[in-house]
């Protein structure tokens, strides 16, 4: 049995606040992931004397894997889990506060540091509890408990991420998610219901190639590297989120959901050049802003929570269809409406 195998029994006991333990069923380790999103999750665990990190390991929504059997080794074991990126909204992550290298795709590293010289990236892992009394099987949870509904939630999350008609991730088969489920098909020219491990797996496929032609994407057209923030409406508040860093000559996706004409989306950019900061000459909407990487609801008295004022830019959005905004050396000191090039892609 390979050394992921031996630790992935270990990794998902005690991993609050996103996961919780459950009786196990039977002997060795069990995993589920209880949550409406599908799961990658990566491990590490020392192995003589060697701390090794590996990933990823993918759990639908609703499904349960034993991993090991007993004996269960010893030692201490790291986790790190995200969420599919066919899910809209961006990636959700659960963390900890070990920082313990990773690759992007699927991986088996010996290293703790020293991440970026081995051309890894870093991610926040939690240590999970491997003392006797724990237990054997654990599970990956939302804020919402959907256990058994997890497998149905998972499908209704996902009919939303092909743009169905999905207006609760609830886990209840409710006759718009059966309408959803056969509108998806159809558009599919699938005539026969998979099962759902079968669905699933085409959703996540379907989802993650649309999310590429719907949204708003942003390209970089000046000679410098542009930090980027957007605000728009989320719900009944204002939010605002940052930061991109995009350098010259490259493009960023920065929503991936559908936007319609009536979605009012604001754009702030400031632009590094040669030592000198440029920001956008038609930016006249003020959101809050943060020194580090932020997500911040409501647009006003910002001082007093501990945020920064900006100057945001109003941008026009195309219904269901990607808009893609170029900015221009002469879009931080000209008419930046005019000159900007704002294009939908059919």
């Amino acid at each position: 049995m390979s050394a992921l195998s031996r630790a992935l029994c270990l990794l998902f006991a005690g991993l609050a606040p996103w996961m919780l333990s459950a009786p196990a069923r039977s002997a060795g380790q069990e995993i589920c992931n209880e949550t409406s999103f599908i799961i990658y999750s990566a491990v590490a665990f020392t192995e003589q004397d060697s701390l090794i990190s590996e990933g990823w390991i993918r759990l639908r929504p609703g499904e349960c894997r034993t991993v090991l059997p007993e004996p269960i080794p010893k030692g201490d074991i790291f986790v790190f889990g995200r969420s599919s990126d066919a899910h809209r909204g961006g990636i959700r992550k659960w963390t900890g506060s070990t920082s313990i290298c990773v690759d992007q795709e699927n991986f088996s590293v010996t290293a703790l540091a020293n991440c970026e010289t081995l051309g890894l990236e870093k991610r926040n892992f939690r240590i999970v509890n491997n003392s006797p009394s724990a237990e054997k099987r654990a599970t990956f949870t939302e804020v919402e408990e959907f256990k058994n509904r997890a497998s149905l939630a998972g499908l209704q999350r996902l009919l939303m991420d092909n743009g169905q008609d999905i207006r609760n991730v609830d886990g209840y088969a409710g006759r718009r998610t059966r309408i959803a489920i056969r509108k998806y098909l159809n558009e599919m020219q699938i005539k026969q219901r998979p099962e759902d491990s079968g669905l699933i797996d085409m959703l996540e496929q379907s989802a993650r190639k649309n999310k590429h032609l719907t949204g708003l994407e942003l390209c970089n057209d000046a000679d410098g590297t542009l930090w980027v923030a957007y605000a728009k409406r989320r719900n009944k508040q204002w939010e605002s989120r940052g930061w991109w860093t995009l350098a010259a000559g490259l493009c960023v996706p920065l929503l991936n959901e559908p936007l319609s004409k009536k979605d009012k989306f604001y754009l702030y950019a400031n632009l590094v050049e040669e030592g000198n900061e440029m920001l956008l000459e038609q930016a006249n909407e003020t959101f809050c802003i943060s020194r580090v990487k932020f997500s911040i609801f409501g647009r006003y008295t910002c001082e007093v929570r501990g945020y920064s004022e900006a100057k945001f830019m109003k941008i026009q959005t195309r219904t269901q269809q990607l808009t893609r905004i170029r900015l221009k050396p002469e879009d931080f000191g000209g008419n930046i409406l005019a000159k900007s090039e704002i294009e939908a892609i059919k």
